[in-house]
């Protein structure tokens, strides 16, 4: 099995989003609710939340917006096709309410165990094919 371990961590104020940098991934919570999730690898992060908040008109007041690292993988370094395999399981796993890729099957890599820290709607998942 490879563990990837992601920490998260909530904005705290998202006009203040631009001072936060090397993000793979970002999440949105409501209430109890966990509305969708993102990646942001190699992309400006504060770009990607904002299309997103407009795409699904969110409120910006009413939500939590987290974002995500890895540090830790047994995989070594950072790919994009990592990146996008942690997304794809997290998506299937966790069944966010407003993501619609991902969301009934995972195709990326097998063997795959993603551990969360820092978010409680987030469980951890894993793909045993």
């Amino acid at each position: 099995m490879n563990n990837v371990k992601l920490k998260w961590v909530k904005v705290k104020d998202i006009k203040k989003i631009r001072k936060y940098g090397d993000t793979e991934f970002y999440a949105f919570t409501q209430n109890n609710t966990l509305l969708y999730i993102g990646i942001a690898y190699f992309q400006d992060v504060a770009d990607e939340i904002w299309k997103t908040i407009r795409a699904f008109n969110y409120d910006e007041n009413e939500i939590k917006i987290w974002l995500g690292y890895i540090y830790e993988s047994d995989y070594g370094r950072k790919t994009e096709q990592i990146v996008k395999d942690v997304e794809c399981l997290l998506i299937c796993g966790n069944k966010p309410r407003d993501n619609t890729q991902c969301k009934d099957n995972y195709t990326g890599r097998d063997n795959l165990i993603i551990k969360n820290i820092g978010c409680g709607k987030i469980k951890d998942v894993e793909c045993k094919i």
